[in-house]
């Protein structure tokens, strides 16, 4: 939960951009939470992005947390989400 806590405060100033169009990332986050992406596809999609066998095993792990969470869980990921698209942080201004 601790890797968690701290990805998700990494990618905070980067997820602004999914709320404000950078697609590529905002697949990336509704992959990564989805239930629908198993591992292996989810690695194949984010291959470019991965440079050695390290990222591939922390990306792994990410994947894994999700799907190991209740649905509750990811649907409150959603709406973290979409609180900090709609944030004064991401504001158009």
């Amino acid at each position: 939960m601790k890797l968690l806590t701290v990805l998700m405060l990494i990618a905070l100033p980067l997820a602004c951009f999914a709320g404000s169009g950078c697609t590529l990332l905002e697949e990336a986050l509704n992959d990564t939470l989805s239930d629908d992406v198993s591992i292996e596809r989810y690695l194949r999609n984010y291959h470019e992005f991965l440079l050695d066998e390290d990222d591939e095993r922390a990306v792994t792990k990410l994947k894994q947390c999700f799907l190991q969470q209740d649905s509750e869980t990811v649907d409150n990921v959603h709406v973290m989400l979409q609180t900090v698209y709609q944030s004064i942080w991401c504001s158009d201004s």
